[in-house]
């Protein structure tokens, strides 16, 4: 069994590829690359790279290439990224793209992307009609169509820069943009703060670039921009940095780096240690912490299993109670619907929970027999994609989010309301981010996780927020800040 997964790292991800205005890969053909100490306002076509590095170290690379389009006018951006890394002794690799027509006002028409994730893969094509995005997304041999509507106008943040840039800059000045992240499939407030202008050592040379401040998601990061718009250098939270490079130093810099040893790990930077537990909470009835550092307000926190008072949090493990009859009717809302990566109405994932689940008559005994059927099928492994349940039914591999996504699928499918609860789990001294369930009983909801095969799980869970990848950004801004000491 794996200690945990890499939900706090698919969250960083996700975020810091659409924030960074450079994904990368191989370009697509040669092209000249932008001189960064150019001042002239507008696009310059060509080529930008980028180097990922984690606390010094190289874990990656960025690539960007701006082409005009031959009919319509406008422009066409082909942005890639590439990571290589290790997660608790394990390498990975994830490979992300995403190419995004934009009319000469560089206003967002339409994207295709693509996440390449260890077994997984999902792609998807987005078309813009004024405050609504139509979204088809595949994964697991299906597509998923959905329209998103928007309250502002859809901005890529990839292409945050360049907009940025059309703007007058000066110290002190303040900008606030909506954007959308196709990944989690949701717009997003990034408000920015111009702190400076000055020189920044860029491949060699001096550049005159703009310090900006960023706030999203909880999170606050600097940048440095030229006047194009184009990324100099560019924090991305967790100790992970974007570099503007020459292109021999992203591709030949990581390889080299690589040569002969493992890539940095980026899992434990997520972890949280707390001294003064045992390795296990499994049979313990409560459990009294001391938060600092965070707030915990805004998160979902208080509950029949979680009370939050001041600056201390008091978990108790839950009762089972009683199921409630199949199917639960009336269900709270949207704990029966399908969603694009939660696929409840799929023949394969109701056939498959007729089959774990067979007879049971109620929420509780369904929730057991799913939770035994997925201890028995599904091997525990460390993927950092985006969970989709009907490819993890098709692969039987996963991590804790991959298990939490098929078995609310799975649930649903058969009537019993599940929700995914997203947040911190104990083990061995240190708390870790993990994704879990809840079903709904007579007595309410109660805490299930399929991966550590706990009902009700065990006072070493501590949840955050509902929901999958569009809510667990919001993640985001504990990772680093976030403080528990135990007080009982």
């Amino acid at each position: 069994m794996t200690r945990w997964d890499l939900i706090g790292l698919a969250c960083v991800l996700a975020f810091g590829a659409a924030l960074t205005h450079h994904l990368t890969g191989g370009p697509r053909g040669p092209a000249p690359m932008s001189d960064p100490a150019a001042q002239g306002p507008g696009v310059a076509l060509g080529s930008e790279w980028m180097g990922l590095h984690f606390k010094g170290e190289r874990v990656g690379l960025m690539h960007l290439e701006k082409t005009a389009r031959a009919q319509g006018g406008g422009y066409r951006y082909a942005l890639r990224t590439n990571l290589r890394f290790t997660a608790l002794g394990r390498a990975q690799r994830i490979d992300l793209q995403v190419d995004a027509d934009l009319d000469a006002a560089l206003t967002l028409e339409a994207f295709d992307f693509a996440l390449g994730a260890g077994p997984a893969r999902l792609t998807g094509h987005g078309h813009v009609e004024g405050r609504a995005i139509e979204l088809s997304l595949d994964t697991g041999g299906q597509t998923a169509t959905r329209r998103i509507d928007l309250a502002h106008p859809p901005v890529l943040r990839a292409n945050l820069g360049p907009v940025l840039s059309q703007q007058t800059l000066a110290v002190g000045k303040q900008f606030v943009f909506h954007t959308f992240d196709p990944l989690t499939q949701r717009d997003q407030r990034v408000e920015i703060t111009v702190l400076g202008r000055g020189p920044l050592a860029v491949m060699g040379r001096e550049v005159q670039a703009w310090r900006l401040e960023q706030r999203v998601g909880g999170l606050v990061l600097e940048g440095w921009i030229n006047d194009r718009g184009e990324m100099l250098r560019q924090e991305l939270g967790m100790g992970l940095v974007a570099v503007r490079e020459t292109e021999t130093e992203a591709r030949w810099g990581l390889t080299e780096a690589r040569a002969g040893r493992a890539a940095p790990d980026l899992m434990r930077a997520t972890l949280i240690e707390v001294p003064g537990l045992p390795p296990s909470l499994a049979g313990r009835a409560r459990l009294t912490l001391q938060v600092a550092g965070l707030d915990l307000a805004p998160f979902k926190v208080d509950d029949r299993r979680q009370a939050l008072g001041g600056d201390t949090l008091v978990i108790t493990r839950e009762p089972v109670g009683a199921g409630l009859p199949l199917p639960v009717r009336p269900a709270p809302e949207g704990s029966l619907a399908a969603e694009p990566l939660i696929q409840v109405g799929h023949p394969a994932i109701q056939a498959a929970a007729r089959g774990a689940a067979g007879d049971a008559p109620d929420s509780v005994a369904v929730a057991r027999r799913l939770v035994a059927w997925m201890q028995r099928t599904l091997t525990q492994q460390l993927v950092p994609g985006v969970p989709s349940a009907l490819e993890t039914l098709q692969t039987k591999v996963g991590d804790c989010n991959e298990h939490a996504t098929l078995f609310a699928a799975l649930a649903r499918s058969l009537g019993v309301p599940t929700r995914i609860a997203v947040g911190l789990v104990y083990k061995d001294g240190v708390f870790g981010y993990h994704a879990w369930n809840e079903v709904l009983t007579g007595d309410g909801w109660l805490s299930v996780d399929p991966t550590w095969g706990q009902i009700p799980a065990d006072v070493g869970h501590l949840r955050l927020v509902y929901g999958g990848l569009d809510q667990q950004v919001a993640l985001l801004g504990a990772f680093g800040r976030l403080k528990l000491t135990v007080r009982e």
